[in-house]
């Protein structure tokens, strides 16, 4: 028997778990089929930084990136669950002139010279240009988030249904038919196995490998970072280190040259880190657009059909940002034109007769 909802979402990882969530909290019906178990794939893998500073593509990106920040600082204040949310910030290294130039254009950074650098975190390589550090970077727990966004959705009326494989989204006379779910509009937001349902879509994928460590001797006040690689401090005292970037590599395996890769980065933050007690090792595949933005918007050609996918390296930090754009498409709401046009799905559809489009900056 199909069970009738306002909206129905494909996907159960941080971006379709905070879908749920804030499209629930605007009063929609709303249930959320996922094919495995809830925040899995590309959500457990992640480190959960929310990197607007470190992760800046350009400005239009960085207002979105600082707004999900803030959704992020009032979620969990209202809550009442636990989702890792970790205050200190973090640290943008410097080892080049380009690199201290590009971090000098934030006035709510604090730099440190390599010498104070030094002074203040001894145990830490110094950077040979200093560091930068964003105290609103914080970061989450990726899993704990997104089951944190599924439960306060569930707790809104939101059902959520698991093991359900969709192949086919079939259009009736009364919207779409996902499953059991009979839904006025659809949200696709299933990482990179999107393109299953979208003809067209381009995506691909770039693999991560990451470790953990047991370091609770070892205190560390912020995220190390730099250029997509990092340590993070977790709450328990274990640090995770990441990332590799693998391109078009589709198995989710620990390999030994991966393990290589972790621990030079771990010496290259903290010497000596890589002889610490490894507790686990994971790889994940992160969805890659045609220009690295997401595809966040409805699906050319299709009415109330919506997507939410290809967030890259950035889904954690854009889960909730996401989630009350694709609200607000939804409802009716204004949405800027440059964000529309930013992150508008048909960068990545193309057919035969097209030729690749240049990248849209938000």
């Amino acid at each position: 028997m199909s069970h009738h909802v306002d909206v129905a979402i494909i996907g159960g990882g941080i971006i379709g778990c905070s879908i749920a969530y804030y499209l629930a909290k605007a009063g929609l019906t709303v249930g959320l089929v996922e094919r495995d178990n809830l925040a899995q794939g590309t959500t457990q893998a992640a480190g959960g930084m929310l990197g607007a500073h470190s992760e800046y593509i350009n400005d239009g990106f960085y207002a979105f990136a600082r707004e999900s920040q803030t959704l992020y600082k009032t979620f969990q204040q209202e809550i009442g669950i636990d989702i890792g949310y970790t205050t200190g910030g973090i640290l943008q290294f410097a080892y080049t002139e380009e690199e201290l130039l590009a971090g000098a254009r934030w006035n709510d950074a604090t730099y440190l010279t390599s010498e104070e650098f030094h002074n203040q975190l001894p145990h830490i390589a110094s950077p040979a240009r200093g560091a930068y550090l964003f105290t609103e970077d914080v970061h989450v727990h990726p899993q704990k988030t997104a089951l944190a966004f599924c439960q306060a959705a569930q707790q809104l009326g939101a059902t959520v249904s698991t093991g359900i494989y969709i192949d086919d989204i079939k259009a009736t006379g009364e919207g779409y038919q996902v499953a059991h779910l009979l839904a006025k509009h659809v949200v696709i937001a299933g990482g990179s196995a999107s393109t299953e349902l979208i003809p067209g879509l381009q995506m691909s994928a770039v693999k991560g490998q990451c470790m953990q460590l047991d370091a609770r001797d070892r205190q560390l006040p912020y995220t190390l970072c730099h250029q997509g690689r990092y340590v993070i401090p977790r709450p328990d005292g274990t640090l995770v280190i990441g990332a590799t970037m693998e391109p078009d590599v589709l198995d989710v395996d620990t390999t030994t040259s991966g393990n290589v890769a972790l621990h030079d980065i771990a010496e290259r933050f903290i010497p000596g880190l890589s002889q610490f007690p490894v507790l686990k090792r994971w790889a994940g595949l992160r969805p890659k657009t045609v220009d690295e933005l997401p595809y966040i918007g409805r699906v050319p050609g299709q009415e109330n059909m919506h997507v939410a996918a290809g967030h890259f390296r950035n889904g954690i930090l854009l889960a909730p940002a996401t989630a009350c754009l694709i609200r607000d498409l939804i409802v009716g709401q204004t949405v800027p034109t440059e964000r529309l046009e930013a992150f508008n799905p048909k960068r990545g559809i193309f057919h035969e007769e097209n030729h690749r489009v240049e990248r849209q900056f938000v």
